[in-house]
């Protein structure tokens, strides 16, 4: 047998140990996403912590700027000794709970928000996810689209998916928005996480040309009870602990009828059996599923402060296209108030115009319709 014959064999040899090996990992995965784009840097919430006595403002602390340079430098925190007395960048976190309102799943970790942003943050980076968009003022992560590769197909496709990138796909794309509001009880940090998925379909045609467009699909409960999990695990919470907590949310069983929505020949009503606690979760939860962009919110007057485009703009001539470059038609103001207060038997969703008042537009029926079929 010659040389180069028997370095094929040995190629391939090797090639089929690592197919096995990643074979066999992929059977306990859920969830595997990946990315090699640049890292955003680190952001520390201003108005949820106060820096730590004789920190330097001005420091500055270089950033990872790939997953792979975030992979090594965790691995070398792992391999460095401790210094005696040092204390950890990222602390364990003991004390966290998940809970369930209805369908309102988040984690409650005894923590202030000024700690564990960084750490809910460093997960996300972790998980091979990147972040598109995040406002520590306002306490929001949220993720690039991404592909689930542990979807793809079975253990050797998703093997190969690894290697060549796109010779296998799912179809399917997800992106989580992470959202972290101080707790009821003092020191302690919700933390909500909400998915959103769009799928690739095929369009109507010849044979010979294959068309594909992408369309937003439903969000998916599973998902975002498993990044919960995760991230329960990822804070310290050991495994066996995580997975009995999931199982106990899992089986409490839920309300029938929790939203209405009353309509007469004046405005649209949407109203809630709920107080204002849980009223403000249930709502919160809706609003990031459908996609707003919440430029901020404030829990002590019960308002989201969100944008919304009628998708019924610029349908009378031309088409959005047009009408976002012309200087003939000017853009209507998308910015809005969903404002919460108590109402006779519960809580009552109101739509609000940017000065506070009552919007009376056809945008206000539409918004709550959207709410109502989340909430309902």
């Amino acid at each position: 047998m010659t040389q180069s014959s028997q370095l094929v064999r040995v190629v391939g040899f090797s090639m089929m140990a690592l197919v096995l090996v990643s074979c066999t990992t992929d059977m306990q995965r859920t969830i595997d996403y990946k990315t090699t784009r640049t890292l955003p840097p680190l952001e520390v919430p201003p108005d949820l912590a106060s820096p730590p006595t004789g920190a330097d403002p001005a420091a500055k602390v270089q950033p990872s700027t790939t997953y792979s340079q975030y992979s090594a430098e965790q691995k070398k925190e792992k391999t460095e000794p401790v210094t005696p007395g040092a204390v950890a960048v990222l602390p364990q976190f003991s004390n966290v709970q998940l809970k369930r309102e209805d369908g309102v799943r988040w984690l409650t970790i005894r923590s202030e928000p000024e700690a564990l942003w960084p750490r809910v943050r460093d997960f996300v980076l972790a998980n091979g996810l990147l972040i598109s968009r995040e406002n520590p003022r306002i306490g929001i992560i949220e993720t690039e689209w991404a592909e689930n590769r542990a979807n793809v197909g079975d253990s050797l496709q998703r093997t190969f998916a690894r290697w060549f990138g796109t010779l296998y796909s799912t179809g399917l794309r997800d992106r989580f928005r992470f959202r972290l509001e101080r707790g009821v009880e003092p020191g302690t940090t919700d933390v909500y996480i909400v998915h959103q998925g769009m799928e690739e379909f095929v369009l109507p045609g010849t044979p010979d040309l294959v068309q594909t467009r992408w369309r937003p699909r439903a969000s998916d409960p599973e998902l975002e009870i498993e990044m919960l999990r995760l991230l329960m695990v990822g804070l310290g919470t050991p495994e066996p602990a995580a997975k009995q907590q999931v199982a106990t949310i899992a089986a409490t069983p839920a309300r029938s009828e929790r939203a209405r929505l009353m309509r007469d020949q004046e405005a649209v009503q949407l109203s809630l059996q709920d107080d204002l606690d849980r009223a403000w979760r249930r709502v919160g939860l809706a609003v990031d599923r459908m996609g707003f962009t919440v430029e901020d919110r404030d829990r002590s007057k019960g308002v989201y402060y969100v944008r919304y485009l009628d998708p019924d703009y610029g349908t009378d001539k031309g088409n959005w296209f047009t009408d976002m470059f012309s200087s003939d038609k000017p853009r209507p103001n998308d910015q809005f108030q969903i404002h919460l207060k108590d109402g006779e038997q519960g809580t009552t969703v109101e739509v609000l115009n940017k000065q506070g008042t009552l919007e009376n537009s056809k945008v206000r029926e539409r918004i709550l319709t959207l709410l109502y079929e989340q909430l309902k």
